[in-house]
């Protein structure tokens, strides 16, 4: 990698404030691959992204010239929707994985999913025992490919604390999220003061550290120009840690998803990925759940009980 280089006509760290990087990736867009999907979820990986560094105090890759974000909100309201059945399975992946997190808490109030999609986490946390549940998602196409007794949970819009009113959730959690929003690190703080003491916050992001993404490199899916930041097990705890919570754990996991899906993520070329794909899909194998752990972690961390922030 080049030289660390101090910069300040870019964007800092957005988690630690640190303007010491060096280089990750160029930026790779090609304006004919961009669609009303490049801003969906679960696409079809078109492996763009924006010019990459990676910061030298906290580990967090980053682009230091994000979109706006007008051009963000834009962007997510509009884009289209087509992965309801990963959605299903990526809930239930989250779901079992927070259990441990949701038995230590004292109480179950309010529970909230930023980024809830079409909201299959939502139904799941209602099972858990919070007696309200509450949905935040950007995306209009989401919204409308909810179940009818879950799209009165959801509220439409990019997060904002008003969203929430006077509301003191006790888990807040935001799942494959904090890589698109610009500032990770107001957003923590913001989720910091919505709780009520002792309340959680849970995040599941990329890890980009993980020995499968450092294989796979630039040809990995989470290189993506939705990603604004990729994190690593030290930067995700320096962000939840720098907004003030404590008991901070994270952990791989592992997602369950049919092979065709797993098959879409891959790095193979798209001609080679149709016809295994049409070959999954006639023998009817296409959607066996196969659960692997792919460099994804969830990071979990509690509102103090008596403030001190």
């Amino acid at each position: 990698m080049n030289d660390a280089v101090s910069s300040t006509a870019e964007r800092s760290c957005p988690v630690c404030a640190s303007r010491t990087f060096v280089h990750f990736a160029d930026e790779r867009i090609d304006e004919s691959k961009v669609s009303t999907f490049t801003y969906a979820s679960r696409k079809q990986p078109e492996f763009m992204c924006l010019r990459l560094v990676r910061c030298v105090d906290c580990d967090l890759v980053y682009a230091p010239t994000p979109p706006t974000q007008n051009f963000l909100s834009d962007s997510y309201s509009e884009a289209s929707f087509d992965s309801a059945k990963e959605a299903i399975a990526a809930a239930i992946s989250y779901s079992k994985a927070l259990v441990p997190h949701i038995a230590d808490l004292s109480r179950r109030t309010i529970a909230v999913d930023v980024g809830a999609g079409s909201g299959p986490l939502l139904p799941l946390l209602q099972n858990a025992g919070f007696a309200k549940v509450i949905g935040i998602e950007p995306s209009r196409a989401a919204i409308d490919a909810a179940s009818p007794d879950v799209r009165p949970m959801l509220r439409e819009g990019m997060f904002s604390p008003e969203m929430l009113e006077s509301e003191h959730p006790s888990l807040l959690c935001s799942f494959m999220t904090l890589e698109h929003i610009a500032e990770p690190g107001d957003f923590a703080r913001a989720v910091y003061d919505l709780l009520e003491p002792g309340g959680k916050f849970a995040v599941v992001v990329h890890n980009w550290r993980s020995p499968l993404n450092r294989i796979l490199g630039l040809r990995s899916p989470i290189i993506d120009v939705e990603h604004l930041q990729l994190f690593s097990p030290k930067s995700i705890t320096a962000l939840f840690v720098e907004a003030g919570f404590e008991n901070v754990s994270q952990v791989a996991i592992t997602n369950a998803y049919p092979i065709g899906y797993w098959l879409r993520l891959s790095p193979l070329p798209a001609k080679l990925k149709a016809l295994i794909g049409g070959a999954l899909s006639r023998i009817g194998l296409a959607d066996v759940q196969i659960p692997l752990r792919v460099g994804n972690m969830m990071a979990v961390g509690s509102k103090p009980l008596e403030m001190n922030k």
